[in-house]
């Protein structure tokens, strides 16, 4: 267990299942609306963990078991992504319907921007569940052609950084609660459209 310092506020210490390992890092995690997201959460469907921090420590440890392993600035970009992405769902309304700025990740983009500036990071962050929405468009609503013409829109935006979204996307997916299908589903869009990642096995 960890503690994040206490901060120039004189905000109480919060504990983490997981280190931090860059000044960025720390910055983020000193940050009381971060701190307060990663602590919300009870065990809820694809989601057993409960509070938002067990999650991150899930997909952090993801990160480490690829193979082969991401390079060292990869590895750095992931965990800021890791730490950031799901950090938000506390200030989601939940009278309203989870789109646009009403969306956790677009709330942890805008968060985000106060400390990462690197714009294709942010897409990722504010894009990291839209492989997942895609399938459920299709299992739920039997609209696989728009589940891929939406897929379609992911690859046009992130671009070059496909790889990175596709390493992120399997270090939040391989959880214990998670449902594989999307998954499944998502790498075999990718590979009609002729990307293959010697990760993703």
């Amino acid at each position: 267990m960890y503690f994040v310092p206490i901060n120039e506020s004189g905000r109480a210490m919060i504990s983490l299942p997981f280190a931090l390992e860059t000044a960025l890092e720390r910055q983020i995690a000193e940050d009381p609306e971060w701190q307060t997201g990663v602590e919300w959460g009870i065990p809820r469907t694809g989601h057993l963990e409960g509070p938002v921090k067990f999650h991150i420590t899930d997909v952090l440890a993801n990160i480490e078991r690829q193979q082969p392993p991401p390079a060292s600035q990869e590895r750095c970009a992931l965990r800021l992504i890791a730490l950031t992405h799901d950090a938000f769902k506390y200030r989601v309304d939940e009278s309203r319907p989870k789109i646009g700025t009403n969306h956790h990740a677009y709330i942890a983009r805008k968060f985000s921007e106060r400390y990462i500036h690197d714009p294709a990071l942010l897409d990722i962050i504010e894009l990291h569940d839209e492989a997942y929405n895609s399938w459920r468009l299709g299992v739920h609503k039997g609209r696989w052609q728009h589940a891929e013409e939406r897929i379609d829109l992911l690859l046009g935006r992130i671009g070059s950084s496909l790889p990175l979204y596709a390493r992120f996307f399997l270090a939040d997916s391989h959880t214990e609660s998670k449902n594989q299908d999307p998954v499944t589903w998502f790498r075999d869009v990718l590979q009609r459209r002729g990307y293959t990642f010697p990760f993703w096995r």
